[in-house]
């Protein structure tokens, strides 16, 4: 690599530093000054940071994460690019009997706390789900077929493009009761802990 490329590049990995500074610095509603008094980094230095045109060492890298309150992995984040997911790239999860499939859409980063799935359950099926960990929230939204979902001892019956969002951490179960396959988009929103994510179906 030649020294022009290793500097240009140098100089990109400044910008999206400086870039992800000031989205932390935005999303905790903090000025430049009170960032400055918090880390106990001088505020031009900070605006220099921000603009790309700084060199932070370590050590101020590290007294700005401690000022904002975040990891010092965050602030060396990328932004997370676009990412197009064909449908046979991801695994089906099918039930012992065959007759319930749920197809994850994309993998998520482990970050985020929330997956997004396609099922697809068999006409005369019904299939039972174990309650998901405490906080866990599913919002299915039909798109084919018709579909009774049962959480504890309430029963709702969905048309095509009606939407439920329920409560997951209680026994729950869905019912085909048409004559045709049904299938539904399937929304996981996980509690704080990424372990959250390890239900079977």
């Amino acid at each position: 690599m030649s020294d022009t490329q290793a500097d240009q590049e140098f100089k990109i990995a400044g910008q999206r530093f400086g870039q992800r500074l000031r989205q932390l610095r935005q999303v905790n509603k903090l000025s430049l000054d009170a960032l400055a008094n918090s880390a106990g980094v001088n505020k031009l230095t900070l605006s220099k940071i921000e603009r790309g045109t700084g060199n932070p060492t370590l050590s101020v890298v590290w007294k700005i994460a401690n000022g904002l309150g975040v990891p010092f992995s965050s602030l060396l984040k990328h932004e997370m690019p676009p990412q197009l997911t064909r449908f046979n790239q991801q695994a089906d999860m099918t039930s012992p009997d065959g007759q319930f499939v749920a197809h994850a859409m994309t993998e998520m980063p482990e970050q985020c706390t929330f997956d997004v799935q396609i099922a697809r359950i068999q006409p005369g099926n019904h299939y039972k789900s174990q309650a998901h960990s405490q906080g866990v929230i599913e919002i299915v939204s039909l798109m084919q077929g018709e579909l009774t979902v049962e959480v504890q001892n309430q029963s709702f019956n969905l048309k095509t493009m009606d939407c439920l969002r329920f409560c997951a951490d209680r026994p729950h179960s869905y019912f085909n009761s048409g004559s045709v396959e049904a299938v539904f988009h399937c929304i996981i929103a996980y509690g704080q802990i990424a372990s959250d994510k390890a239900h079977s179906y």
